[in-house]
């Protein structure tokens, strides 16, 4: 019976410390979605997969797509009901804390963006887009991401420097 009761405190602490990691994220979507004026999109991972095994796809990018576990998209599509709001502080995801480092932080004329990454074991497990001030948009995604995926995605977008990811 001890051994039982450990085991289910083991697993209630596992589990709590996985999902407090990205509760702040979760609070965030909860709160705006189904808001008039917000738009909250959430992709599951077979959706991901399915789409890589029917598109028309390079192999990089079929390859990302069925990396992703999920994908959660909020932005306000009208700023006027929402004034003062920035995701960037409402979130409150403190570089470092939960294993998030900083991968990008821009602050200029009002903006904030800051693009956050959870590694473990040579993998991007979440990868966090936060982008607040006049545009508010979160981008969420988990999955296990290599580097390499990240700048063959970047280089087919079009997006310049971020072949220095595939060295971390």
């Amino acid at each position: 019976m001890k051994r039982i009761t450990l085991l289910l405190i083991s697993i209630l602490i596992a589990g709590t410390t996985l999902t407090a990691q990205t509760i702040e994220t979760e609070r965030l979507y909860q709160k705006y979605r189904g808001e008039k004026g917000v738009v909250s999109v959430w992709l599951p991972g077979f959706v991901m997969k399915f789409a890589a095994s029917v598109g028309d796809l390079e192999g990089a990018e079929a390859e990302f797509l069925r990396s992703i576990r999920s994908i959660r998209v909020l932005t306000i599509d009208d700023p006027e009901r929402f004034p003062g709001v920035n995701f960037t502080k409402e979130a409150d995801i403190t570089p470092g804390r939960n294993g998030y480092q900083v991968m990008v932080q821009v602050c200029a004329d009002g903006e904030d963006i800051l693009i956050l990454g959870r590694e473990r074991r040579g993998k991007l497990k979440d990868m966090l887009v936060l982008v607040g001030g006049e545009d508010n948009v979160m981008v969420h995604i988990k999955g296990r991401m290599h580097a390499d995926m990240i700048s063959s995605i970047a280089a087919i977008a079009g997006v310049d420097n971020l072949d220095q990811l595939s060295q971390l």
